[in-house]
């Protein structure tokens, strides 16, 4: 390798050699033009002179003297030959050399002489001509004497320069052999060198940006071998194996987790692949895995990272070793093909196990929950039966017993109106029978309810129900039983304004009806119930507080137990255990609570708490129509029932309402044939018809023209709530259930009476 110093003597030496040819050009060529130059004046000079010394001799025709001035002139060396042509172009006399003269007459010319010629005149007139030639050999001697001396000029100047420039290089490249003497000790791993500074020139400055880059290269190799030594730890102090391999799946470097995971030493790991033939690695499903499937193959050949490939590895004599492995290839910038992959590894063989364990526990849950689902859906096919056996003994033993009810409840509320007032004493008789009839309803209702309630199937309503005429009506419904016990009612809400609940108003009449009911029956004889509400802006509460003989607090808590009177079955107190439990239900299904707290010998406050409401628009009032009906032309009612009791019933109270005409008829068939002629304006139907039952026949007289928008109704013993929801379906305007309320029944009468026919 040329060092710099070579270089730059090299180029200097070069440089002066160049700048020294050149000037010698300069001067031959200069010294060649000023001969030239000379030459050509000397010739002009001396056609002058031979032109004037010649001339009178040539006039004179004294040719002799022009010879000896020829030959002396050619003699003294002045000229290499002299001649001179007369006019006529005649030779007339001539001196010098005689080649160079025959060269002259041959028109060749000379390498080293130079011809002229010239006229020779006189007095105007030309006598001749001259022909003359001059050496060039003084000329060019002179030359070369003169390249000579400036070739030795240049030659010494070119040492002297060459010497000077080594001086020169020798200072100047000192400084810089000692950077790249300190260069090379950085290089081969020496940190912290700092060379001194000397002078201000560029070398100067070179040496200070040295010394910055040594300190600024020490600190990153510091800060890299700080940061490669925290690597390290972290990468020992990982719990999973941790393998550098080359592009050849060599090892490079790996932590003791991984030597401790494959159980082989450092070692015996790098510098080989870690999972050489002597492995057997295999899949999740037992199967082998190739080589050429390996994490690490896989991320070399791809360029792409492996994740959480799970993989089972063993040695031959060693157990086998479930790995979970994550294998990032690693590629250098600028390229893309990966030269080397760090791959990571859990042992999970205690998770492996664990699975397995797992899977096998949970077949045999399986296996058990196949059983117990077996012996469970048998189970719920029982039950499934028993409670489908006892819905339909529920709806049986209603419709049986509603059946009778109704012939007692009719009649009996028909004596008391058409017997209004009636003798002394039968008044009384007719009211204990309805009030037993009643009673008897309210008992299988109840009934009916708490199956509702245990079956899901219990529905409410969620409407703004204003609460002050709704209590007023529960408080006369409960008056008979405050009566027969002389309990005082002290019902506060009478003039409480406005307060209107989120509810549903039958249901919640049920709860009030039945909660003051109970707050009489289980007084004392003379006590007293209140009747109070605390409201906010979220709820309204009732409380009903009696002064009986109150609970203890284990009566407390089995109060809403079905069937449990509390020890009252001891007593003369009817009931049967089950109105609080339907009571609660139905507060909780209108989104309420129900409460009570007790005093034993003070009494019981059983508080309602339901979410307000807002009071709903009032309806639009009726129009004015001229044309509408007043009502009083005769009616025509069908009746389609298969019991000539509720036939009879039924006739006794139509007659109360004279504009009404009754027509019957026992079964499905014959109720459809004989709407089909006469056109009935109202029709009443029984479910439970031979033939063709009420639904059925509902659906045909749907169908009739005459009965597409007459007011069809039912008036059946089936009282589930899936009987009425299938007449809802069927077509029926309303669904009344036996036994029937006359009253009710009656202005529902009147309603269809007064409307526009």
């Amino acid at each position: 390798m040329t060092s710099l110093r070579r270089r730059i003597l090299t180029a200097t030496v070069l440089v002066y050699a160049l700048v020294t040819l050149a000037m010698l050009a300069a001067a031959h060529r200069l010294m060649t033009r000023a001969a030239a130059d000379e030459l050509h004046q000397t010739s002009q000079r001396s056609t002058a002179l031979l032109s004037a010394s010649l001339a009178p001799l040539l006039a004179a025709r004294d040719l002799a003297n022009a010879q000896d001035l020829l030959d002396l002139l050619v003699e003294s060396r002045s000229f290499s030959y002299l001649r001179v042509d007369g006019r006529d172009g005649r030779t007339l006399v001539q001196a010098g050399d005689q080649a160079l003269l025959a060269q002259f007459a041959a028109s060749a010319g000379a390498a080293d002489h130079d011809h002229f010629s010239g006229p020779i005149v006189l007095d105007g007139r030309q006598l001749g001509r001259l022909h003359f030639g001059l050496s060039r050999t003084l000329a060019q001697s002179t030359e070369r004497a003169l390249v000579t001396r400036l070739a030795a000029i240049g030659l010494g100047g070119l040492t002297l320069a060459a010497a000077l420039q080594l001086l020169i290089s020798r200072v100047i490249t000192r400084g810089i052999e000692s950077l790249s003497a300190s260069a090379d000790r950085l290089a081969a791993g020496e940190q912290g060198l700092q060379l001194p500074v000397q002078g201000d020139d560029e070398v100067a400055r070179l040496t200070t940006s040295f010394n910055r880059m040594s300190a600024a290269l020490a600190e990153r190799i510091n800060a890299l071998e700080n940061s490669e030594l925290r690597q390290r730890l972290l990468t020992e102090a990982l719990a999973e194996g941790v393998v550098f391999q080359d592009e050849h799946n060599r090892a490079l470097s790996c932590n003791q987790a991984a030597c401790d995971i494959l159980g082989l030493t450092r070692e015996q790991l790098l510098g080989h692949e870690p999972l050489d033939a002597g492995w057997q690695v295999l899949r999740p499903d037992g199967s082998l895995l190739e080589r050429d499937q390996y994490p690490e193959v896989r991320a070399l050949r791809s360029g792409r990272p492996v994740r959480d490939m799970q993989m089972a590895v063993q040695r031959r004599g060693h157990e086998r070793v479930w790995l979970s492995v994550n294998s990032q290839p690693l590629v250098r910038p600028g390229e893309r093909q990966p030269y080397a992959t760090v791959t990571s590894f859990n042992d999970i063989s205690a998770i492996v196990a664990a699975q397995q364990q797992l899977r096998q526990a949970n077949e045999v849950l399986e296996q058990r929950v196949a059983e117990r689902t077996a012996e469970l859906s048998a189970a719920r096919d029982l039950a499934e039966r028993a409670s489908s056996a006892k819905s339909e003994f529920l709806s049986r033993m209603s419709h049986e017993l509603r059946t009778p009810l109704n012939a007692i409840l009719g009649f009996a509320q028909v004596l008391r109106m058409r017997l209004n007032p009636a003798p002394p004493g039968v008044d009384q008789q007719l009211q204990h029978i309805e009030t037993a009839g009643w009673h008897l309803l309210d008992l299988i209702n109840d009934v009916l309810d708490l199956s509702r309630i245990e079956t899901g199937s219990m529905v409410v309503s969620a409407d703004a129900v204003d609460l002050v005429p709704l209590v007023a009506e529960c408080v006369r419904m409960a008056g008979p039983a405050m009566g027969a016990q002389q309990v005082t009612l002290d019902d506060q809400l009478a003039h409480a304004g406005e307060l209107v609940v989120m509810a549903d108003p039958t249901r919640l009449r049920q709860v009030l009806v039945n909660l003051l009911t109970n707050a009489a029956k289980y007084n004392r004889r003379g006590g007293r119930v209140t009747l109070r509400a605390e409201a906010d802006t979220d709820s309204v509460c009732l409380h009903v507080a009696d002064t009986g003989i109150g609970l203890t607090t284990g009566q407390l808590q089995a109060l809403y137990q079905p069937f449990n009177r509390l020890g009252a079955e001891a007593t003369n107190v009817p009931g049967t255990g089950i109105g609080l439990v339907i009571t609660k239900r139905l507060v909780e299904l209108m989104g309420g609570t129900l409460q009570a707290q007790s005093v034993p010998g003070q009494g019981t406050d059983f508080t309602v708490c339901l979410r307000r409401g807002s009071r709903p628009p009032p309806p639009a009032p009726p129009t004015d129509d001229p044309a509408a009906s007043t009502g009083s032309s005769m009616r025509t009612l069908l009746y389609v029932e298969d019991n000539p009791s509720n036939v009879q019933l039924l006739a006794e109270v139509l007659k109360l309402r004279p504009r009404l005409r009754l027509q019957s008829a026992t079964d499905g068939p014959a109720g459809l044939a004989l709407a089909t002629t006469q056109r009935p304006d109202l029709v009443v139907v029984d479910i439970a018809l031979p033939g063709m039952d009420g639904y059925t026949l509902c659906r045909h007289l749907r169908a009739l023209p005459g009965l597409k928008r007459a007011p069809i109704v039912a008036l059946s013993a089936n009282a589930m709530d899936r009987d009425k929801a299938r007449g809802v379906d069927a077509g029926f305007d309303r669904y009344f259930t036996k036994p029937i309320d006359v009253a009710q029944f009656l202005r529902w009468i009147d309603g269809v009476l007064d409307s526009p026919g």
